[in-house]
């Protein structure tokens, strides 16, 4: 942007002294002019040379008011530019400080940011591992606690051993009940 508008301020100031260097070259250019005029009417009283000398003389005049007016623009064109260049840098500058004010508090705030997360994460290892020995105690006694439910085979299987033992018992009990009625009878009539 600074080196446009040194390019912008550097072709002012040649135009400028073009547009001066005119106005002054015309300007002694009409003195020349009006002088050698002045001096030819009065010793000559022709109206041919008067009415000739008036055409160049408003030429002349022409030509410096253009020159005058360009040179005036020109002011004014570097006027307002070097008015918004000066502006336009204000804000770039208000812009800038503003910017490096939020990327220090951004750096900030990431500084806070990673020693929070640090420190969430040894919070974090240690939550895991006190989790980890909780869910292993949980399926221990998950193992201890909960019925599992036998397979039919195995079912089947106790059943049977259950039954036949009951069976064993009926006749183990048959058996003796047989003999203890028999011993009670021989105790009973030897009395």
């Amino acid at each position: 942007m600074t080196e446009i508008r040194q390019k912008e301020h550097a072709a002012f100031e040649q135009a400028e002294k073009d547009y001066s260097d005119g106005v002054e070259g015309v300007q002694t250019a009409l003195k020349i002019v009006r002088d050698y005029y002045a001096e030819s009417f009065v010793q000559e009283s022709s109206t041919k040379a008067t009415s000739s000398g008036g055409s160049i003389i408003s030429i002349l005049e022409v030509a410096e008011a253009d020159f005058s007016k360009l040179l005036t623009e020109a002011r004014e064109s570097e006027a307002d530019a070097q008015a918004a260049y000066e502006k336009l840098m204000d804000e770039n500058k208000l812009d800038s400080t503003t910017k490096s004010g939020g990327v220090k508090f951004k750096t900030q705030e990431i500084g806070q940011l990673e020693k929070a997360v640090a420190e969430n994460s040894d919070s974090r290892d240690g939550v895991s591992e006190e989790l980890d020995a909780v869910l292993e105690y949980l399926s221990k006694l998950n193992d201890q606690c909960i019925a599992k439910s036998e397979p039919y085979e195995e079912r089947k299987r106790r059943r049977e051993a259950e039954v036949d033992g009951l069976k064993n018992a009926l006749q183990v009990l048959e058996g003796e009940a047989v003999g203890f009625l028999s011993v009670r009878r021989v105790q009973r009539h030897q009395q």
